[in-house]
């Protein structure tokens, strides 16, 4: 999921949403009043109306699970929508609104709870399930059409059980990231109609329903009290966006939020020594890049210099990561490479000496004057045959601080092989819209970052397949080798041939330079100590990641 970042908001409109609307509780919803014996749900802590107050840098893009793209808009609508299968906060498989689950040869069987209903009171079903997988898999929609390349039907066997059949045997399971939905709403709709359908109104069968949203400003949702599993102790959940890193970190010293998931690494710093304050820095399953239009449609009004190999190798060879790491991330992050962070364990592949595209300026001006780009009008940048200068738009989000100071670095280090770089910032949405405008992208690098949605490869590795153009692909790489490639680890059930293969996509992606990964993240987090315990460290982070089990597990401090 790609990282947002905030919304620029004026002074004024910024400091009216520094706590969040919801303050310290959530009595303003009906779901807050709810007993702890409640129907469905069941409570193993004693219920609160007190809200865990999150503080990010971001705002969501979209309440559509089929549009969305943005980690912020993915952590809150997890608590929205319920998947088949989830991670626990050992991220190891737990079930959802499957008790159950049966993998036999091509087929995956679910076995469904009973007695769940939606958020609008509608009983969910099996024909819920069949809708949903049918809706992505037989209109390749949304981020997780990826792991439906294979998908041949699913059917409602029995009230309680669905079966869902492959052409082949499945590496990764689907339930665990695909939000189930109603079909009794979405049903209504055409597939061009779900496209720019903003889903205002959220309707899941999840822990916890939708209250509101002030775009810029702050997302919030209160407690389910028909939920299906243990009841959550918070009475809600908001998420405040903050333009201004210290800013943020006041409002945490201040009691205004209660955990800030990811910290920039100057103030993660100054944050030792508080003991109000718990700070984390955890591996994770994340980094930040410099993408490279490499679009082949004519309409793309990227520079058409970037899609020369040799240009954006010799880019590569210019970037020094270690810099970036000390300079921009204050050593709170480690030097990037392949397309997956090491966090991968034995799918994470690492280039040789030989092999590094990385801070070598001799080879990217090699590489450059063996490609006929030359320095003809004494300035230093380098032009084609024709005149064409070696100059390129790059483009990073004002909020994040990280990713501005990247973007100088390399901004400096590309003009010593001949290259100009100018560099503009831009808001979150600006971004989002600018980079994936898929009817004409106007833009030519930009420095963004993914965190992944599970702790399988098939997820980072399924952002460059051609398939996901329109989707998560966003510099419009396309590639057949890699795509076939994808299909064959997606059915390799050895762990070590599918090691190989993951390792040998990872080497050609990484080869073709379509992205420059500068850092993998650490993921820095704070919390408060006096508002709510319980908080349990993850590989990913205690939120903002792929389980979103510490929310629910979270309880107030005495």
């Amino acid at each position: 999921m790609v990282f947002a970042a905030a919304v620029a908001l004026s002074i004024p409109a910024f400091v009216s949403a520094c706590a969040p609307p919801t303050t310290n509780d959530s009595t303003s919803s009906p779901s807050a009043s709810a007993p702890s014996g409640s129907a469905s749900g069941s409570a193993s802590a004693a219920l609160s109306d007190k809200v865990i107050r999150v503080g990010w840098k971001s705002d969501i893009d979209t309440l559509n699970p089929l549009t969305t793209t943005t980690t912020e808009a993915i952590e809150v609508q997890s608590l929205i929508y319920d998947t088949l299968l989830a991670y626990g906060t050992d991220l190891k498989e737990e079930p959802g609104l499957a008790s159950s689950v049966k993998r036999e040869g091509n087929t995956i069987t679910y076995t469904l709870r009973d007695g769940v209903t939606w958020h609008d009171g509608t009983p969910f079903t099996a024909d819920d399930v069949v809708y949903t997988f049918d809706l992505i898999g037989k209109n390749q929609l949304g981020i997780n059409a990826q792991y439906f390349t294979n998908y041949v039907s699913a059917k409602a066997v029995s009230p309680t059980e669905v079966q869902v059949t492959f052409k082949q045997p499945q590496a990764f399971d689907p339930g665990l990231v695909v939000p189930i939905l109603p079909k009794h709403i979405w049903s209504k709709l055409s597939i061009d109609q779900m496209k720019k359908f903003p889903n205002e109104n959220p309707i899941g069968t999840g822990p916890y329903t939708f209250k509101e949203r002030k775009q810029g400003q702050v997302v919030a949702v209160s407690r389910n009290p028909k939920w299906w599993g243990t009841l959550p102790a918070a009475g809600g959940i908001s998420w405040t966006v903050f333009t201004n890193d210290d800013i943020e970190a006041q409002a945490l010293k201040n009691g205004e939020i209660d955990i800030i998931p990811q910290v920039p690494p100057t103030v993660f710093d100054g944050m030792q020594g508080d003991n109000t304050i718990t700070t984390q820095e955890l591996p994770s399953f994340s980094f930040h890049h410099i993408g490279m239009n490499v679009s082949a449609d004519p309409k793309s009004k990227g520079n058409p210099l970037l899609k020369d190999k040799a240009v954006r190798q010799a880019l590569g060879y210019a970037f020094d990561r270690e810099q970036v790491v000390q300079l921009a991330y204050a050593g709170h992050a480690s030097a990037g490479g392949s397309i997956l962070p090491p966090a991968f364990g034995d799918y994470y592949w690492e280039p040789s000496a030989s092999e590094a595209i990385n801070n070598n300026l001799d080879k990217a001006n090699a590489l450059l004057d063996q490609a006929g780009y030359t320095t003809k009008d004494g300035d230093g940048i380098r032009q084609t045959k024709d005149g064409k200068p070696l100059e390129f738009r790059i483009i990073a989000i004002d909020s994040t601080t990280t990713d501005v100071r990247t973007a100088q670095l390399f901004q400096e280090t590309a003009k010593k092989a001949g290259i100009k770089l100018d560099f503009s910032t831009v808001d979150s949405d600006t971004m989002d819209s600018t980079v994936y405008n898929t009817e004409a992208p106007d833009w030519d690098m930009f420095v963004w970052g993914w965190d992944s949605g599970t702790n399988d490869p098939s997820y980072l590795l399924g952002v460059p397949l051609t398939s996901q153009i329109g989707g998560n692909n966003d510099v419009f790489y396309s590639n057949k080798e890699y795509d076939d490639l994808y299909a064959q680890q997606a059915v390799e059930l050895d762990p070590a041939k599918r090691q190989a293969l993951v390792k040998q996509m990872q080497q050609k992606f990484y080869d073709d330079s379509a992205y420059l990964v500068a850092v993998y993240l650490k993921k820095l987090q704070a919390y408060r100590t006096d508002t709510w315990t319980g908080w349990v460290p993850a590989d990913g982070g205690i939120i903002f990641n792929f389980t979103r089990d510490n929310y629910l597990k979270a309880v107030p401090a005495s």
